[in-house]
């Protein structure tokens, strides 16, 4: 498989605290006024993929990049913001610079709350947002209650589910909040808005990743069998051989440790211990549940009665090729060295180049293998390693408290979203007065 992207980057880390000048405005913007009928809303043209890991770099730097606009209003404050790029602040460039400065800063320090998901879903939803305000000529920084009632309603006419709308909600309150804008979410009629699409589509999600399961696993695995060791200079199946042995890693590390794809990609050498008679050790440096980076240990336990299907052993082929990457050569330190990815980018040609790969990266994995070995691909994305580990330990019976410890789940309602599929057919009443009767009828024929 190629190392083509699929869905968002990885976004890098926030940029450096710097003090921006306030761009100048060419024109005003529309006051609060009678809203027009939005008959034909604006396109937004989905993220356009890239060409190979190495661009995922560039793709995720150039996200965050602060953009430029077009038209603002005179006098506005231009706040320069990773989680949600620029944000136009009326009225707010008279404050004298050093105050001006100050407040650019702190928008800054408060985007770094968020992780690097939750950036780029509130600056997609913001975009759209911002985009669909200019198109009706309003300020989307107003604080407008029924403004924002009105892109609710149109979010769930595009069929938008009500967990996506609450998230778009989130995002443009947020915005406010870094641009000192008051934003009240609980206005009676925005309120109304909201309770009412939330009645009418109900708040079950439509549709979730299935779970690659041990089965299924088998499956992917199977469409990347382990090459054959390494042995003299033959350019093919070298080049075959380091993109299959991270494949085969990424599929068995991600499912036994339960991990998110943006955790997967994140390990680092570092990150690993060899536990000898158990398995893998991992730390998690940081996570969608651990913000500020207490880090959490993962266990892995080895498979050697069965090593197509060992983390362990999957991990070791890999790290033959990764070890040879030019950025582990012998000017590199120790230190150094625990520093750098575990998994990255493998060129067309068979090069470990030693790059970060981003997040989608995972998701376009298990899609192809889910495509080679038969599957519907749209069925699966990179959650499915995850959900895979979390459904097979329900059906083996854990407990609720052994299933989060590997998970790292903090809620005990979504970790028991697993456990339930067993749970329904466990100690069942149905079956004392079914399956029972069958048994018994056939001991009387």
């Amino acid at each position: 498989m190629s190392d083509q992207p699929d869905l968002d980057p990885t976004e890098p880390a926030a940029p450096p605290l710097t003090r921006h000048e306030t761009v100048p405005l060419v024109g005003p913007m529309a006051g609060p006024g009678p809203l027009p009928c939005p008959a034909v809303d604006p396109a937004i043209p989905p993220h356009a993929p890239a060409a190979a890991d190495c661009q995922d770099q560039s793709d995720a730097s150039r996200d965050a990049a602060p953009a430029t606009t077009a038209a603002t209003v005179p006098g506005a404050l231009i706040l320069q913001t990773s989680l949600l790029g620029p944000l136009t602040v009326p009225d707010a460039a008279g404050s004298g610079a050093e105050l001006e400065d100050l407040f650019r800063r702190a928008a800054v320090y408060a985007t770094r709350a968020r992780g690097d998901g939750t950036r780029r879903t509130y600056r997609s939803a913001w975009r759209q947002y911002e985009a669909w305000c200019i198109s009706l000529g309003r300020e989307p920084l107003a604080g407008d209650p029924d403004t924002i009632a009105m892109h609710v309603v149109h979010l769930a006419d595009r069929g938008l589910a009500v967990s996506s709308i609450r998230v778009a909600l989130a995002a443009i309150k947020t915005a406010h909040l870094l641009a000192g804008r008051s934003l009240d979410l609980r206005h009676t009629r925005l309120a109304m808005v909201v309770d009412g699409i939330t009645r009418a589509k109900g708040i079950r999600p439509r549709r979730q990743a299935a779970p690659a399961v041990p089965d299924v696993l088998r499956r992917m695995l199977a469409t990347r069998p382990s090459p054959a060791p390494l042995s003299g200079a033959r350019a093919a199946s070298v080049t075959r051989a380091a993109i299959v042995a991270r494949e085969r890693a990424m599929l068995l590390v991600g499912f036994g440790a339960a991990l998110r794809r943006s955790e997967l990609v994140a390990l680092t050498l570092g990150d690993v211990e060899t536990v000898p008679e158990r398995g893998l050790r991992l730390t998690v440096r940081r996570s969608k549940t651990d913000q500020h980076g207490a880090g959490q240990a993962i266990a892995v336990w080895a498979n050697p009665q069965d090593p197509g299907f060992c983390p362990l052993a999957a991990l070791d082929a890999w790290l033959v090729h990764r070890r040879r990457a030019a950025d582990l050569d012998w000017t590199a330190s120790e230190a150094a060295r625990a520093e750098r990815p575990l998994f990255c980018a493998v060129t067309k040609a068979g090069t470990v180049t030693g790059a970060h790969l981003s997040d989608k990266a995972v998701a376009r994995l298990v899609k192809q293998a889910a495509r080679d070995a038969g599957l519907d691909p749209e069925r699966y994305s990179g959650h499915s390693l995850r959900a895979g580990l979390a459904t097979a330990a329900g059906d083996e019976g854990s407990g609720l408290a052994e299933l989060m410890r590997q998970t790292r789940h903090k809620s005990t309602a979504v970790a028991l979203g697993y456990l339930r599929p067993a749970d329904l057919w466990r100690n069942n009443v149905t079956e004392r007065v079914f399956w029972q009767r069958q048994e018994d009828g056939n001991e009387t024929d």
